[in-house]
């Protein structure tokens, strides 16, 4: 049997994460308490660190980052975006792919 389970609540996610805020609380005293392993600290740690660097760049460029796990493109009957200097809506049958195309296009039209 493993030693840690290896499912993590969301909520035992941001515990622990929240807890590596404390001075001289350390992974291995973590990984302990949670009964998690080491490396799942870590690796919760970079998907953390990844999600605010992400979120800084977003912020700085004023766009959404949007992926589509589908493989099967969806049909969108409205989308909306709203940029600092401008918004525009779309209505009617747009594939999710469509619009991934129109915001690349945006996003190299403001470079």
């Amino acid at each position: 049997m493993d030693k840690y389970n290896n499912a993590i609540s969301p909520e035992k996610k941001s515990q622990i994460l929240t807890d590596l805020t404390i001075p001289g609380y350390s992974v291995k005293e973590l990984a302990r308490t949670y009964k998690v392993s080491r490396t799942s600290i870590y690796n919760l740690q970079r998907v953390a660190q990844n999600i605010r660097e992400a979120s800084e760049t977003n912020r700085n460029n004023n766009f959404v980052e949007l992926s589509v796990k589908d493989s099967v493109s969806s049909t969108l009957e409205k989308a909306s975006l709203t940029y600092k200097d401008f918004s525009f809506a779309i209505e009617g049958k747009v594939t999710s792919s469509s619009l991934i195309a129109i915001i690349k296009a945006l996003e190299e039209q403001s470079c």
